[in-house]
This record gives C-alpha cells, structure tokens and sequence, in this order.
C-alpha cells in the first residue's frame, strides 16, 4: 500500500469512524462475490470474498470506533 493509499484510509477513517469503514469493506466484500458469480461463474472464488465479508462483518459489529 503507498503512502497516499494509506494516508486516504486513515482520513475515510477520521472521517467516519472504523465500525463504518469496515461496514463498508464487508459490503464491497460481497459485491465481489457477487460480481465473480454472475460474470465469471466463478463460485469458488465467490465463496472465499463471501467468507471474508462474513468475517470483516463480525469484527465491524464488535468495533465500537
């Protein structure tokens, strides 16, 4: 990751907060899986981009930042 990369999600983090971020992450997560599903019919792939936005999901509703 560059530093402007870097220095972007630390302000979309100032911004508006951890728990929202990674919210947002495990939403993008799932427009992924979506997205290899109906495109590429790639259900394997799919299934590992569902499993982490299950996972970021569970660490969001634990994150109080």
């Amino acid at each position: 990751m560059t530093t402007e990369t870097r220095t972007a999600l630390e302000l979309l983090v100032d911004a508006h907060g951890l728990h929202e971020v990674l919210n947002e992450l495990a939403v993008i997560c799932g427009e992924k899986a979506e997205h290899l599903r109906a495109n590429w019919q790639d259900g394997a792939s799919a299934r590992a981009w569902d499993a982490e936005s299950l996972r970021i999901g569970k660490v969001a509703g634990r994150c109080r930042l």
